[in-house]
């Protein structure tokens, strides 16, 4: 499914041109069209491989793409001359693995690229961060370090620092799959007021749940395409495509499974 090459729209925040992203002989993306509007929650599904985390890391910059482009408000920021530093803090991401530093409390690792980046000064910009900080519920965490931390609360330290640069958008890449269950409760909630508060947020995810209650819109890919994609109740209940009812049913299987396991564990440790 394509969305044409029309001129970006002023509703747009960002869009993707024909996109196309290989590793040698590796194709990881091709032909991506897709934007994404101002407050809009768009949740990106799809199998181990499908392209999801490097569609993120292209918007990103992170990653280079091969040809098509990428437009942020309107303009380009795939081409030669676009300032990457400035990109990254206007589109800040999270990912699934947490990337602390674990030298440095928690307040520093919230407040050390702003002042190196933005030169915040140190009494501002903690003033900034205890406030959210207080906002993903770890105010009283300030001065521990990460180890102190579980990891559902060291990944909320790493939202309050991508939010730190005030950035426009927000990407999260699978944030939850490195965690308990127990703990994939409380980023969710956060991510969730995020969305209440109007943050424009691209989300990769197997939280289906979620894609259902905050999506705005969801996309199913696979090999590098988008396949599918519409209001995330109508692809999740009444998918179009084979390989999108294929996906589906076998997230299924697995949740019912890993459900299964957690109830046998349960009872065996009683």
């Amino acid at each position: 499914m394509t969305e044409g090459s029309a001129a970006a729209r002023p509703d747009q925040l960002i869009r993707l041109e024909a996109v196309r992203k290989s590793f040698a002989d590796n194709v990881v993306l091709e032909a991506i069209d897709l934007h994404v509007c101002p407050g809009e929650v768009l949740v990106v599904i799809g199998a181990s491989g499908s392209g999801k985390s490097t569609l993120l890391r292209c918007v990103n910059l992170l990653e280079r793409v091969d040809s098509g482009r990428i437009l942020f408000e309107g303009r380009e920021i795939t081409g030669q001359e676009a300032d990457v530093s400035a990109v990254r803090q206007t589109i800040g991401m999270v990912f699934q693995q947490f990337n602390l530093f674990p030298h440095l409390k928690v307040l520093d690792n919230v407040t050390l690229a702003a002042r190196r980046i933005r030169k915040l000064r140190r009494k501002d910009a903690e003033v900034r961060a205890r406030k959210l900080l207080a906002q993903v519920g770890l105010e009283e965490k300030a001065g521990q370090h990460p180890h102190q931390l579980s990891g559902g609360q060291q990944q909320r330290v790493a939202i309050a620092r991508a939010l730190m640069m005030e950035p426009r958008v927000m990407l999260f890449d699978e944030v939850t799959s490195a965690l308990d269950p127990e703990l994939v409760g409380e980023v969710l909630v956060v991510m969730r007021e995020l969305a209440q508060r109007g943050m424009t947020m691209i989300v990769v995810t197997h939280e289906m749940q979620f894609a259902r209650e905050v999506g705005d819109r969801l996309v199913f890919m696979d090999e590098g395409r988008i396949v599918e994609q519409g209001h995330p109740a109508a692809v999740l209940d009444n998918p179009r495509e084979e390989r999108t009812r294929r996906f589906l049913q076998r997230s299924l299987q697995l949740a019912h499974s890993l459900e299964e396991l957690s109830i046998d564990t349960e009872e065996m440790a009683r």
